[in-house]
């Protein structure tokens, strides 16, 4: 029971910086995920491919809840994010089939993907956050640049578990000149599409070790369910909190919970 509150916890906590940040609630998830799924007895050679296809499967319905929170007040960009969706979805599936879900993405692999990635996302945020607000002009962006985005943020969607917005955001934002409000919105969007298309296909995958504990491919219900369960209610809230914080706020937040998991994966690795 204590168990399933916290699951419920991390996905309240999850869907709300997912809401704020617009880079899915994978930072949550892939903190908790991998003790429970020990607990549960599921084999530890796998933990990795458990923890990831479970947070991406959390991950959607954060995206979810937090697209149809934006589509209410007009602010779906549908071209940006089909254009980056495909490519991203394409790069992830691949990524994953190739590489993640192999004896070769073991499980210190992992946490030194999850470091340097989490470490990415500290910097840029902090250095975000102390910028001016104004997006300057904002540039006209073809739909192959857009295919290169989706690239990138699938390799890491499928490489972390995290939401592909560590990716999307920064480019969209610093590079392109797109506001970060909208930047977010497209990056939730898209984190969507990928992250449906890999939960289907994490559903249908075989692993590699036969073993099953209330699980279908590498999505185990009773996890799954329960941080879907709170994201739902979390994901709107942190759309709205979003509009009522200030930048600086929710930065500060964000970089908290993101050093908390680089302190626990670096754990792992002493």
């Amino acid at each position: 029971m204590t168990d399933f509150l916290l699951l419920f916890i991390m996905g309240l906590a999850g869907g709300l910086l997912a809401g704020l940040i617009g880079i899915g609630g994978g930072v949550m998830y892939i903190l908790v995920l991998p003790y429970l799924l020990i607990g549960m007895g599921f084999p530890e050679q796998e933990i990795v491919q458990y923890t990831i296809a479970n947070s991406i499967f959390g991950t959607m319905f954060a995206a979810l809840s937090g697209n149809v929170a934006l589509i209410r007040r007009g602010e779906f960009y549908s071209r940006e994010i089909v254009s980056i969706g495909v490519f991203g979805t394409i790069t992830s599936i691949l990524v994953l089939h190739l590489f993640v879900n192999t004896p070769k993405y073991d499980k210190q692999l992992f946490n030194y993907v999850v470091i340097i990635i989490m470490a990415f996302i500290a910097i840029r945020t902090l250095l975000q956050s102390s910028r001016p607000t104004g997006a300057g002009f904002e540039k006209r962006v073809s739909n192959f640049a857009l295919g290169l985005i989706g690239v990138g943020a699938g390799s890491v969607s499928a490489l972390s578990g995290l939401g592909g917005g560590t990716a999307i955001i920064p480019i969209l934002n610093s590079g392109l000149k797109i506001s970060m409000h909208k930047a977010k919105a497209i990056s939730l969007g898209v984190i969507f599409i990928t992250a449906f298309s890999l939960s289907v296909f994490n559903l249908l995958e075989r692993p590699m070790t036969d073993f099953t504990n209330q699980s279908t491919g590498y999505i185990v219900w009773p996890l799954a369910l329960m941080i879907s369960f709170g994201v739902v209610i979390g994901s709107p809230l942190g759309v709205i909190l979003a509009r009522r914080l200030s930048n600086k706020l929710i930065s500060y937040i964000f970089v908290l919970f993101v050093l908390v998991v680089i302190a626990d994966k670096a754990m792992q690795l002493i």
